[in-house]
């Protein structure tokens, strides 16, 4: 004897809750993500560069431990320097790196603020989110190759500013992380999506 499942209900009240709990999340990760990029341009203009660079320098360590373990080479792969003094074209580059940054980051965490006011407001497709997604999509795919590229310009000529003073152990050069860029085309795939359900509830409206 099989006992009928009865379907579990959530109500309008704690829909809006959840949705307005997620929104609120949203907006937290936003300020954490922002808020250290908006430090370092505060840092920026007061005179000290505060940033990432790559290194070779080697990392101190012993031949053996008496439990036999051992480190044959190890070298360090990037160093926090705070320096003074570089070249006005290398902190604009820096500078500009980090706005654009935090610009990209405050766009897309915008898009997803405003996809859960959609649904609060029980309008997932409405025309005006496929604008908003191609935008979160295209900031990401171009201000994060804009951020990379002038940032890791101005981490270039810093490392080339600072190799006399540190026996050159940066590298001239920058990394780049291309994850952004499959999030920047999967929100643009996301876009295409929701004009198709824009399209597919302006066709059936009306039909019962």
């Amino acid at each position: 004897m099989t006992v009928p499942r009865t379907p579990v209900t959530i109500s309008h009240g704690m829909e809006r809750g959840i949705l307005i709990l997620f929104m609120a999340a949203a907006g937290v990760v936003g300020l954490a993500v922002l808020l250290p990029p908006l430090r370092r341009l505060g840092a920026l203009i007061g005179g000290e560069t505060t940033l990432s660079m790559l290194t070779r320098a080697d990392l101190p360590h012993s031949g053996s431990t008496e439990t036999g373990a051992s480190i044959a080479a190890a070298t360090y792969e990037s160093a926090w320097v705070t320096a003074t003094g570089l070249s006005d074209a290398a902190r604009w580059m820096i500078g500009l790196g980090i706005a654009l940054g935090a610009l990209t980051a405050a766009v897309t965490v915008g898009a997803i603020v405003y996809f859960l006011f959609l649904l609060m407001w029980k309008r997932p497709f409405h025309r005006s989110l496929i604008v908003a997604t191609q935008i979160a999509g295209a900031a990401l795919l171009i201000g994060s190759l804009l951020a990379g590229g002038l940032g890791g310009l101005g981490r270039m000529m810093a490392a080339d500013e600072l190799n006399p003073v540190a026996n050159d152990v940066f590298v001239v050069g920058f990394s780049f992380e291309p994850g952004v860029l499959l999030a920047g085309i999967a929100v643009l795939a996301l876009s295409l999506v929701f004009s198709y359900g824009t399209k597919l509830k302006r066709d059936t409206e009306g039909l019962v």
